[in-house]
């Protein structure tokens, strides 16, 4: 089994990545932050970045490591959109602790070289009712991300 990461700035086409590479057959693990991010403003619920970050990246931790775990048994490639060390680099970049726990899950995850770290591309960075952000946000996301990755 292959677990292979596409990380990097939110804006940079990795979802379209993943939905071709999901067209084409391709076995593939939804964002776990964006799926957080839609379900909380439908129930007007408090794990969102902007409204209680550190709530944000426990949930945002958890449900990444259950994904990786959900695949355990497939046998073949998986691509993710993004990965567990998101909500680290996360909470690293927002000056949150995570609890031992979190961290202990987290790092317990391995993933398959190569990391595919997509970088900002203004022409095509959209800013919507789920990511409120700015390019230049973006971009320290990638720089962070990039660095963990290393």
């Amino acid at each position: 089994m292959r677990r292979i990461v596409i990380s990097g700035c939110s804006g940079g086409g990795k979802t379209s990545l993943i939905d071709a590479l999901s067209l084409r057959g391709f076995h593939t693990v939804a964002e776990a932050g964006r799926i957080i991010v839609h379900n909380e403003l439908n129930a007007n619920g408090r794990a969102l970045p902007w409204i209680d970050p550190k709530l944000f990246t426990e949930t945002l931790a958890a449900l990444a490591t259950e994904q990786f775990a959900s695949v355990a048994e497939f046998d073949g490639a998986v691509f993710f959109d993004r990965s567990v060390v998101e909500p680290l680099v996360f909470s690293k970049m927002h000056g949150l602790e995570l609890s031992e726990k979190v961290e202990r899950q987290a790092k317990d995850c391995r993933y398959n070289n190569p990391i595919f770290v997509v970088p900002p591309w203004e022409e095509i960075f959209v800013q919507d009712a789920e990511r409120r952000h700015s390019f230049r946000d973006a971009v320290n996301e990638y720089e962070a991300l990039y660095t963990a990755f290393l």
